[in-house]
């Protein structure tokens, strides 16, 4: 476990929140950054102990992270389904048309690289890389795709190479340091390439459910953005801001629910996306 600066500042000054235990009965600290309030996990185990959280049963065993196997075909249909709601509500089949018949992605923190193959299905050349052993060997051995076993940090890659799209789906609060691969990532874009990232959200919603919000999944989510963070932060590395959404009441869909259950997530949901007070939330970046 180690101290680390803000990592969006560099300040050392941070203003306790409140602790957090995981399924394992481990205890973390949520702390705020009193400059930029960025919101984050501190003191942080070290790469090597978070990636020891990501073995094949945190992917086949997650039923208190809102999945029962990750790899099933019922998962991998409704992560392809919020994959599209989030492109209409980004707008990004018209900036899309606007792009070369030969257009380069990469999905950084792609698990199992369902949205590889996804892009793969609109005429991409669709790549993928993620540090985790089993999502990786199944992309690769069932799903036949194009993604490595690397962190994104240390890939050496060609300079010849430039991408059109890079995406962050959901992977960004899980990466000890979000800056330094925001920063990457602008490198290996294309001049008016965009980037897509989701993220949980920290604003309303999370505030008032404290330790019981359903995104403080800790180590693994080691940041919290508020939606000026993430977007203050883009921008002051080059980036312009093109079009953000945030959706999610809270309230998950369950088997057994009452109607009356049923009636005010109905309500709930389509209310915070309005209000833009959702506890999550996809923004569309290009680079200047």
């Amino acid at each position: 476990m180690e101290r680390i600066p803000c990592n969006t500042c560099g300040s050392s000054e941070f203003k306790p929140l409140f602790s957090k235990s995981n399924h394992k009965n481990e205890v973390f600290r949520i702390v705020q950054c009193k400059r930029c309030a960025l919101v984050q996990v501190s003191p942080q185990p070290s790469p090597e102990e978070v990636a020891s959280y990501y073995s094949e049963e945190y992917f086949l065993k997650r039923s208190d992270r809102g999945y029962d196997n990750y790899f099933s075909d019922g998962v991998r249909s409704e992560i392809s389904r919020v994959f599209g709601l989030n492109l209409k509500d980004l707008d990004f089949a018209s900036w899309e048309k606007t792009l070369s018949s030969e257009k380069r992605c990469l999905d950084v923190g792609c698990a199992a690289g369902y949205f590889v193959d996804y892009m793969q299905q609109r005429g991409w050349d669709s790549y993928g890389m993620d540090i985790a052993e089993a999502p990786v060997k199944f992309a690769r051995e069932k799903l036949g795709l194009k993604v490595e076993q690397k962190d994104f940090l240390q890939w050496k890659e060609n300079p010849a190479e430039k991408f059109d799209l890079i995406t962050l789906w959901a992977s960004i609060e899980h990466l000890h340091k979000p800056k330094e691969t925001l920063e990457k990532i602008h490198t290996l874009l294309k001049p008016g390439g965009r980037i897509l990232l989701s993220t949980c959200k920290w604003g309303v919603l999370a505030k008032l459910q404290g330790p019981s919000w359903r995104y403080l999944n800790v180590p693994e989510h080691l940041y919290y953005y508020s939606l000026s963070g993430i977007t203050e932060l883009c921008e002051s590395l080059g980036f312009e801001k093109k079009k953000h959404i945030t959706y999610g009441s809270g309230l998950t869909a369950r088997k057994n629910a009452g109607f009356l259950y049923k009636i005010l997530k109905h309500l709930a949901d389509p209310t915070v996306k309005f209000l833009d007070q959702g506890d999550m939330m996809a923004l569309s970046f290009e680079k200047k």
